[in-house]
């Protein structure tokens, strides 16, 4: 034990000593692991808020878009569902428990005093909050009454009211401009943690659907959105199907013809995201493991070199009688130190990078440790293999020969 101990000392001396050798060894390795530590954490981080989304969009429910034209202005898909399609769809889905009908639009300018910004609007009957499973922070929510009089009332995301009022200051009550008219505030949404498809979740100005129709679109016949919650959740891939279906007679479409809107479902959001993550880790693999290669190959010539560097020591090391076992030994454990101090310190920098990631707001980049062993292993596996050449030739040095040479 004793004696492993002065060899250990012996390789800690040896990668002090030689401190550019270190650094590049350790800059080569850190790199790959730091890639891949980020990577992982980045898409661990993905994944929780995709599944986190889907919790918000509901496991029971599907969203119908309109077709595929962009429309003029607002940047959304054409309006091809009508507000007849929403109690058709009602009348003939008996399990649809919800059907809820939005009419969005982007970039509509919002003033208060000096303030402005450009907020993401969306029109909706009723109860925008039960629908999303949102809560409120003050005020109230969009009431069946608010939408039959299309009054100018508006419920504020937190990102909108954050760019709008003080910190200090009450929204409820007050009166925003909503391009040339003017909308009181009636309640304020709590704030997530989410981006959905459109960005940040936060940044939405909600209004009753009719007067977003009145005073925004300008037509009171189409919708962009429809909202279709069953109850048999089981079957949901199945309504689904249905509803397409029932929609594709209803606007004529013919067999051979694309339907003019686009039904989404959570599995096919969580298929497309798997789908794309996967690969996404597939190619950083393969580039992780073509630098952790090329860096270890790049150290074993490093260290190749260093061994003509130090055949003297090698052989006054064979001379006070150090074995063969003992010159292996020391290399060997030169090579997996650094190659460990590599993989630490790129764990460090890729969970660095994961939380300047997180900083961004967009969702929270998730360290793995699983990540961190695993960096242990690759750096062992590294040291095993790209560092036994090396360590064989020092164990190799005649003592003789060694001590003679300059």
């Amino acid at each position: 034990m004793k004696k492993f101990i002065n060899i250990f000392f012996e390789a800690i001396q040896g990668v002090i000593s030689y401190r550019l050798r270190t650094f590049l060894s350790v800059f080569a390795i850190g790199l790959g692991i730091a890639a891949v530590t980020l990577v992982v954490a980045v898409v661990n981080g993905a994944y929780k808020s995709v599944t986190e989304l889907i919790g918000t969009f509901g496991p029971d429910t599907v969203m119908v878009f309109g077709g595929g034209r962009n429309v003029a202005g607002h940047g959304f898909r054409s309006m091809t569902i009508t507000v007849e399609d929403v109690q058709a769809v009602k009348d003939a889905f008996p399990t649809a428990y919800s059907v809820h009908p939005f009419l969005p639009s982007a970039g509509t300018r919002i003033s208060y005093r000096d303030k402005h910004h450009r907020a993401f609007v969306i029109g909706t009957p009723t109860a925008y909050t039960d629908m999303e499973s949102w809560e409120l922070v003050s005020g109230r929510d969009i009431l069946p009454v608010d939408q039959e009089s299309a009054a100018n009332v508006c419920v504020l995301g937190d990102t909108v009211k954050r760019t709008l009022f003080d910190e200090s200051d009450d929204p409820i009550g007050k009166y925003v401009k909503v391009n040339s008219f003017y909308c009181q505030v009636i309640g304020v949404l709590k704030p997530v943690s989410l981006m959905g498809m459109r960005g940040d979740m936060n940044d939405r100005f909600i209004m009753p659907m009719s007067s977003v129709m009145k005073r925004i679109s300008g037509q009171y016949k189409h919708i962009m959105m429809l909202r279709v919650s069953f109850e048999d959740i089981g079957n949901l891939k199945q309504r689904a199907e249905e509803l397409e279906s029932f929609l594709r007679m209803r606007h004529n479409i013919a067999d051979d013809q694309d339907s003019d809107f686009m039904i989404i479902s959570p599995d096919m959001i969580m298929k497309f995201f798997l789908a794309v993550s996967g690969a996404i880790m597939v190619f950083i693999g393969i580039m992780t493991l073509l630098t952790v290669s090329v860096g270890g190959f790049v150290m074993a010539n490093m260290f190749l070199i260093s061994v003509q560097e130090r055949t003297k020591e090698i052989g006054i090391r064979r001379a006070f009688g150090a074995t063969k076992s003992d010159i292996f030994r020391q290399f060997i454990l030169e090579f997996g130190i650094i190659t460990v101090l590599g993989a630490l310190i790129g764990f460090v920098l890729g969970a660095l990078g994961a939380k300047a990631v997180s900083g961004f707001g967009i969702f929270t980049a998730e360290i793995s440790l699983g990540v961190f062993f695993a960096a242990l292993a690759v750096s062992i596996l590294i040291a095993a293999v790209f560092g036994t050449a090396p360590a064989g030739r020092a164990a190799s040095v005649n003592p003789i020969d060694a001590i003679r040479s300059r």
